[in-house]
């Protein structure tokens, strides 16, 4: 099926970008990649403290990480219900 097909079905329609949706696009990278930097940081301190050596996550560490994950669970389940409702989250 072409492009053209789609939009005469009306499956895909004609959308102008404005600088504030680019600008917002943006910050959603400079947000995830921030979130995705620190869960990869935990992930290297766990396999080093798993296979090299114990002690080496403190208690604050663990605790950190813990309201990261809170937040981050509470972020996904409002998208989930805002985008899909029907899943009942």
């Amino acid at each position: 099926m072409t492009l053209k097909q789609w939009m005469d079905n009306d499956w895909l329609l004609p959308h102008k970008t404005s600088v504030e949706e680019i600008e917002n696009l943006f910050m959603i990278i400079d947000r995830d990649l921030k979130d995705a930097e620190y869960l990869d940081s935990c992930r290297s301190k766990r396999n080093i403290v798993e296979y090299d050596y114990v002690g080496g996550v403190t208690g604050n560490d663990a605790d950190e990480l813990i309201e990261f994950v809170k937040e981050l669970k509470a972020d996904v389940l409002d998208w989930l219900n805002k985008n899909h409702p029907e899943l009942g989250f």
